[in-house]
Protein backbone atom coordinates (compact mmCIF):
# COMPACT_ATOMS: atom_id res chain seq x y z
CA UNK A 1 0.00 0.00 0.00
CA UNK A 2 1.43 3.27 -0.86
CA UNK A 3 0.02 6.76 0.26
CA UNK A 4 -0.11 10.46 -1.63
CA UNK A 5 0.23 13.41 0.21
CA UNK A 6 -0.82 16.49 -2.16
CA UNK A 7 -1.37 20.08 -1.32
CA UNK A 8 -4.27 21.51 -2.86
CA UNK A 9 -4.10 24.73 -4.51
CA UNK A 10 -1.86 25.22 -7.13
CA UNK A 11 -0.68 21.47 -7.16
CA UNK A 12 -3.77 19.15 -6.89
CA UNK A 13 -5.87 22.51 -8.68
CA UNK A 14 -3.68 23.83 -10.87
CA UNK A 15 -6.52 24.99 -13.60
CA UNK A 16 -10.01 22.90 -14.60
CA UNK A 17 -8.30 20.23 -16.88
CA UNK A 18 -5.09 19.19 -14.69
CA UNK A 19 -7.62 18.78 -11.81
CA UNK A 20 -10.07 16.53 -13.96
CA UNK A 21 -6.98 14.20 -15.19
CA UNK A 22 -5.68 14.54 -10.77
CA UNK A 23 -9.24 13.41 -9.59
CA UNK A 24 -9.10 10.22 -12.37
CA UNK A 25 -5.78 9.51 -11.44
CA UNK A 26 -6.67 8.95 -7.96
CA UNK A 27 -9.47 7.47 -8.24
CA UNK A 28 -6.61 4.78 -10.12
CA UNK A 29 -5.02 4.80 -7.06
CA UNK A 30 -7.25 4.28 -4.72
CA UNK A 31 -8.99 2.00 -6.36
CA UNK A 32 -5.53 -0.07 -6.34
CA UNK A 33 -6.17 -0.29 -2.45
CA UNK A 34 -3.66 3.05 -2.03
CA UNK A 35 -4.83 6.30 0.35
CA UNK A 36 -4.91 9.60 -0.75
CA UNK A 37 -4.59 12.50 1.35
CA UNK A 38 -4.70 16.36 0.89
CA UNK A 39 -2.63 18.92 3.13
CA UNK A 40 -4.03 22.36 2.57
CA UNK A 41 -3.52 25.67 4.47
CA UNK A 42 -7.50 25.84 3.41
CA UNK A 43 -10.10 25.70 6.24
CA UNK A 44 -13.12 23.31 6.23
CA UNK A 45 -15.81 25.36 4.61
CA UNK A 46 -13.51 26.73 2.22
CA UNK A 47 -12.34 22.76 1.51
CA UNK A 48 -15.50 21.43 1.04
CA UNK A 49 -16.37 23.86 -1.12
CA UNK A 50 -13.81 23.15 -3.66
CA UNK A 51 -15.07 19.03 -2.66
CA UNK A 52 -18.66 20.10 -3.33
CA UNK A 53 -17.80 21.61 -6.75
CA UNK A 54 -14.95 18.85 -8.32
CA UNK A 55 -16.47 15.71 -6.21
CA UNK A 56 -13.11 14.80 -5.40
CA UNK A 57 -12.35 11.98 -3.09
CA UNK A 58 -10.15 11.71 -0.74
CA UNK A 59 -9.56 9.56 2.18
CA UNK A 60 -7.97 12.25 5.06
CA UNK A 61 -7.56 15.90 4.89
CA UNK A 62 -4.76 18.13 6.58
CA UNK A 63 -6.51 21.83 6.92
CA UNK A 64 -5.26 24.74 7.55
CA UNK A 65 -1.61 23.62 7.37
CA UNK A 66 -2.33 20.18 9.39
CA UNK A 67 -3.76 22.23 12.06
CA UNK A 68 -6.86 19.62 11.79
CA UNK A 69 -6.88 16.04 10.05
CA UNK A 70 -9.73 14.58 9.19
CA UNK A 71 -10.99 11.67 7.90
CA UNK A 72 -13.24 11.41 4.51
CA UNK A 73 -16.25 11.21 6.77
CA UNK A 74 -15.70 14.71 8.35
CA UNK A 75 -14.54 12.82 11.93
CA UNK A 76 -12.03 15.09 13.99
CA UNK A 77 -8.92 12.76 14.51
CA UNK A 78 -6.54 15.68 15.49
CA UNK A 79 -7.07 19.79 15.97
CA UNK A 80 -4.34 22.12 17.36
CA UNK A 81 -4.89 25.42 18.42
CA UNK A 82 -2.44 28.22 18.85
CA UNK A 83 -1.66 27.99 22.48
CA UNK A 84 -1.24 30.86 24.64
CA UNK A 85 -2.41 33.46 21.86
CA UNK A 86 -1.12 36.83 23.09
CA UNK A 87 -3.77 39.58 21.62
CA UNK A 88 -0.73 41.85 21.29
CA UNK A 89 -0.74 39.95 17.84
CA UNK A 90 -3.48 41.70 16.75
CA UNK A 91 -1.21 45.34 17.08
CA UNK A 92 2.06 43.47 15.66
CA UNK A 93 -0.11 42.08 12.22
CA UNK A 94 -0.44 46.02 11.08
CA UNK A 95 -4.43 45.48 10.43
CA UNK A 96 -5.23 48.99 9.55
CA UNK A 97 -2.87 48.15 6.33
CA UNK A 98 -5.09 44.72 5.11
CA UNK A 99 -7.82 44.13 2.74
CA UNK A 100 -9.16 41.44 4.98
CA UNK A 101 -7.93 39.04 7.69
CA UNK A 102 -9.96 36.59 9.78
CA UNK A 103 -9.48 33.50 11.85
CA UNK A 104 -10.43 29.57 12.09
CA UNK A 105 -11.13 27.22 14.99
CA UNK A 106 -11.44 23.31 14.28
CA UNK A 107 -14.20 23.72 12.01
CA UNK A 108 -15.18 26.80 12.14
CA UNK A 109 -13.96 29.06 8.87
CA UNK A 110 -14.70 32.92 9.77
CA UNK A 111 -14.35 33.47 13.13
CA UNK A 112 -12.64 37.00 15.18
CA UNK A 113 -9.45 36.37 17.55
CA UNK A 114 -12.06 36.39 20.45
CA UNK A 115 -13.19 32.89 19.86
CA UNK A 116 -11.94 29.93 21.65
CA UNK A 117 -9.08 27.19 20.49
CA UNK A 118 -7.76 29.25 16.98
CA UNK A 119 -6.11 26.98 14.17
CA UNK A 120 -5.23 29.73 11.52
CA UNK A 121 -5.28 33.25 11.37
CA UNK A 122 -4.64 34.88 7.81
CA UNK A 123 -4.23 38.62 6.44
CA UNK A 124 -4.42 39.93 3.16
CA UNK A 125 -2.21 42.82 3.00
CA UNK A 126 -2.55 45.78 0.59
CA UNK A 127 0.40 45.92 -2.22
CA UNK A 128 2.46 48.47 -0.44
CA UNK A 129 3.01 46.72 3.07
CA UNK A 130 6.36 45.18 3.62
CA UNK A 131 4.88 41.70 4.34
CA UNK A 132 8.40 40.00 4.80
CA UNK A 133 9.14 42.52 7.94
CA UNK A 134 6.23 41.75 9.74
CA UNK A 135 6.80 38.34 9.19
CA UNK A 136 9.99 38.82 11.02
CA UNK A 137 8.80 40.70 13.99
CA UNK A 138 5.81 38.05 14.38
CA UNK A 139 8.56 35.32 14.42
CA UNK A 140 11.21 37.00 16.95
CA UNK A 141 8.29 38.47 19.75
CA UNK A 142 6.76 34.79 19.32
CA UNK A 143 7.82 31.50 20.09
CA UNK A 144 4.58 29.84 19.81
CA UNK A 145 3.43 29.98 16.08
CA UNK A 146 4.31 29.19 12.59
CA UNK A 147 4.36 31.98 10.09
CA UNK A 148 4.10 31.67 6.69
CA UNK A 149 4.22 33.76 3.32
CA UNK A 150 1.06 31.98 1.63
CA UNK A 151 1.21 34.73 -1.23
CA UNK A 152 2.88 38.11 -2.57
CA UNK A 153 0.71 39.32 -0.04
CA UNK A 154 -0.82 37.43 2.77
CA UNK A 155 0.65 35.61 5.81
CA UNK A 156 -1.36 32.71 7.45
CA UNK A 157 -0.18 31.40 11.22
CA UNK A 158 -0.81 28.05 12.80
CA UNK A 159 0.55 26.69 16.51
CA UNK A 160 4.36 25.60 16.37
CA UNK A 161 3.32 22.18 17.73
CA UNK A 162 1.98 21.56 14.45
CA UNK A 163 3.12 21.88 10.38
CA UNK A 164 1.97 19.61 7.28
CA UNK A 165 4.88 17.03 8.31
CA UNK A 166 3.66 16.43 11.77
CA UNK A 167 0.23 16.16 10.74
CA UNK A 168 1.18 13.67 8.29
CA UNK A 169 3.45 11.67 11.15
CA UNK A 170 0.26 11.28 13.10
CA UNK A 171 -1.69 9.49 10.41
CA UNK A 172 1.70 7.47 9.57
CA UNK A 173 1.74 6.30 13.36
CA UNK A 174 -2.01 5.59 13.24
CA UNK A 175 -2.41 3.93 10.35
CA UNK A 176 0.81 2.11 10.56
CA UNK A 177 2.27 3.06 7.49
CA UNK A 178 5.86 2.58 6.83
CA UNK A 179 7.67 6.17 6.01
CA UNK A 180 8.84 4.95 2.55
CA UNK A 181 6.08 3.95 1.79
CA UNK A 182 4.33 8.22 1.68
CA UNK A 183 4.73 10.42 -1.10
CA UNK A 184 4.26 14.02 -1.22
CA UNK A 185 3.97 16.62 -3.52
CA UNK A 186 3.78 20.83 -3.19
CA UNK A 187 4.10 24.49 -4.21
CA UNK A 188 4.55 26.47 -1.72
CA UNK A 189 6.61 27.16 1.67
CA UNK A 190 4.30 25.67 4.26
CA UNK A 191 5.22 22.07 2.22
CA UNK A 192 8.51 22.25 2.55
CA UNK A 193 8.64 20.36 5.79
CA UNK A 194 6.59 17.29 4.26
CA UNK A 195 8.91 17.40 1.15
CA UNK A 196 11.99 17.11 2.94
CA UNK A 197 10.60 14.33 5.23
CA UNK A 198 8.53 12.17 2.99
CA UNK A 199 9.68 11.47 -0.77
CA UNK A 200 8.66 14.99 -1.70
CA UNK A 201 7.99 16.08 -5.38
CA UNK A 202 7.57 19.25 -6.52
CA UNK A 203 5.28 20.50 -8.91
CA UNK A 204 6.62 22.26 -11.94
CA UNK A 205 5.64 25.85 -10.17
CA UNK A 206 6.87 25.47 -7.59
CA UNK A 207 9.27 27.56 -5.08
CA UNK A 208 12.58 27.84 -5.37
CA UNK A 209 13.58 26.51 -1.48
CA UNK A 210 10.99 23.38 -2.01
CA UNK A 211 11.91 22.51 -5.49
CA UNK A 212 16.09 22.07 -3.67
CA UNK A 213 14.99 19.87 -1.27
CA UNK A 214 12.73 17.88 -3.82
CA UNK A 215 13.36 14.18 -5.29
CA UNK A 216 12.39 15.81 -8.67
CA UNK A 217 10.07 17.28 -10.57
CA UNK A 218 6.80 16.62 -11.92
CA UNK A 219 3.90 18.36 -14.19
CA UNK A 220 0.76 17.38 -12.45
CA UNK A 221 -0.09 15.18 -9.26
CA UNK A 222 -1.55 12.23 -12.02
CA UNK A 223 2.26 12.42 -13.13
CA UNK A 224 3.21 11.65 -9.82
CA UNK A 225 0.56 8.78 -9.52
CA UNK A 226 1.68 7.33 -12.38
CA UNK A 227 5.64 7.21 -11.15
CA UNK A 228 4.36 5.34 -7.84
CA UNK A 229 1.88 2.87 -9.78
Amino acid sequence: MKVLVSDYDKTFYVNEFDIKKNIKAVQEFRNLGNIFIIATGRSYLDFKKKVNAYNIKYDYVLLNHGSTILDKNDNIILNIPIDNLNLEIINDLELNKTIEHFCCSELESRVDFNYPNLTKIAVRYLPFVNIPKIKEKLEIKYNNINVYLVSSNMLEIISKNISKSKAIEVLRKLLNINKDDIYTIGDGETDIGMIQDYNGYAISNAIKELKNVSIGEVKSVSELINKII
